[in-house]
């Protein structure tokens, strides 16, 4: 009688660990440190400013692609450049989805331009 009991317990033990582990939810994938949400064709804020060494998330809210990259639009003209100590971004969003650009390591401002909408901008400013 013992026994079964024991066995028993040690069922329903694992049975809840089982049941455990499977509402355990990976919170590491959010944006932890400064983040830009994206629309359907424009940043929802145009500039950040954020310290040295962070990254900026940038959050897809729509259904829609982007691709992010150094640069800006100028009178509808893309110019894609990259400031001599900006980190080399390059980033594509298919949709609902995010993405981090490397580290601002030096203080000064950056340009990022989504190639694929027009006047898409993004000035970010280190300290």
């Amino acid at each position: 009688m013992k026994k079964n009991i024991a066995i028993g317990l040690a069922l329903f033990t694992l049975f809840t660990l089982i049941l455990s582990a499977c509402a355990i939810r990976d919170t590491a994938g959010g944006a932890s440190g400064p983040s830009v949400h994206m629309g359907g064709a424009a940043f929802i804020q145009s500039s950040i400013t954020i310290k040295k060494g962070d990254s900026v998330t940038l959050i897809d809210d729509a259904a829609v692609p982007h691709v992010i990259t150094n640069g800006s639009w100028v009178s509808g003209q893309m110019q894609t450049k990259k400031e001599a100590s900006a980190p080399a971004v390059s980033l594509n969003f298919t949709g609902n989805d995010s993405a981090t650009t490397p580290p601002f390591t030096t203080a000064g401002t950056y340009k990022l331009l989504c190639t694929i909408h027009s006047n898409m901008n993004l000035t970010v400013t280190v300290q």
